[in-house]
């Protein structure tokens, strides 16, 4: 019995053990049972008998469904609002390293630092408690209180072991080091501010173990324990707490929290041209380019994702007014 060598309908070529067309699954056709130009085709009738068994798949099948939505119902400014957490979280970071190298350098005084950071602490967590929905009864926030005593006075306890614990390894190790945790922890933090969980049921995730671990080894470069407690302090408020403090803010003042985000911004900006042009062009660059173009980007890539439609879905019905 012989075959036909080639599929009559896109060119195949038959091997000896093919027993249908790789590409367009027609049967091997003898040449004796040649197709007929007047076969009946699969039609989307269920009520009409076909010649066509109950699984079979057309291939005119995907073109009867919606492959893309080209409504993306992405705004642009929605989108510029939504790069609030990620820029928040780039200033904390600028202000951690730009704190370290005023401190390494000794452009201010350590007490002033000192008790810059224990102003804004405490004013975040007057700005925390003021915000916050649940009423705070007086002796919760005495025990508040007392949990934040006695971590200082740990952390006060172990500034000198911080001070010398990594002291044997080189400057380039630990800036090197210090680098790759702060690109890890910018790349495994979570910036859904709405999946934040409260202050009293919240658990320390990978993100939060890296910022200690680069606080701590820039810790090992300073000159004394009162500098080495600011920087493990300042690492746990600017990385921990302000996350708390950033999402009452966006809850109940979105906008306040752009005009900090603004603010700051310019703020750094400025001071990094006191270290470096070119830092300061980079900074604000990419606050620029994420803040801006990057929605643009978002918005220009959406039209190339196909959102199949067919019937296995939910009908989409408009609402009217």
């Amino acid at each position: 019995m012989e075959y036909f060598k080639y599929c009559p309908w896109d060119g195949y070529r038959f091997s000896e053990t093919d027993v249908q067309c790789f590409i367009c699954k027609r049967p091997k056709y003898t040449l004796n049972n040649q197709p007929q130009e007047n076969e009946k085709k699969w039609e989307k009738i269920l009520y009409e008998k076909q010649p066509y068994d109950d699984n079979y798949i057309d291939e005119t099948f995907l073109q009867s469904v919606v492959k893309q939505d080209n409504s993306n119902g992405l705004d642009y400014k929605q989108l510029i609002s939504k790069t609030s957490d990620l820029i928040f979280t780039i200033n904390s970071v600028v202000i951690y390293m730009l704190t370290y190298f005023v401190m390494l350098h000794n452009i201010l005084e350590t007490n002033y630092i000192l008790i810059t950071t224990i102003s804004i602490t405490f004013t975040g967590l007057i700005i925390y408690t003021m915000l916050i929905d649940k009423p705070q009864e007086w002796h919760s926030v005495l025990s508040n209180v007392k949990n934040v005593g006695i971590y200082v006075s740990i952390l006060l306890l172990f500034a000198p072991v911080m001070q010398t614990v990594n002291q044997t390894y080189s400057d380039d190790t630990i800036y090197l080091l210090t680098s790759g945790s702060i690109i890890y922890y910018l790349l495994t933090k979570n910036y859904d501010y709405e999946s934040v969980a409260e202050l009293e049921t919240w658990k320390a995730d990978s993100s939060n173990w890296s910022s200690l671990l680069f606080s701590s080894l820039l810790a090992s470069r300073l000159n004394n324990e009162i500098e080495v407690f600011i920087m493990i302090g300042l690492s746990q408020v600017l990385f921990i707490l302000t996350q708390f403090v950033k999402k009452q803010i966006k809850d109940k003042h979105p906008r306040i929290l752009s005009m900090i985000n603004i603010l700051l911004s310019i703020y750094l900006g400025l001071q990094l041209l006191f270290f470096s042009y070119f830092l300061a062009l980079l900074y604000l660059g990419l606050v620029f380019f994420i803040t801006f173009v990057s929605p643009l980007q978002l918005i220009w890539l959406y039209q190339y994702k196909n959102t199949i439609q067919g019937p296995w879905d939910l009908p989409d019905v408009k609402q009217y007014d």
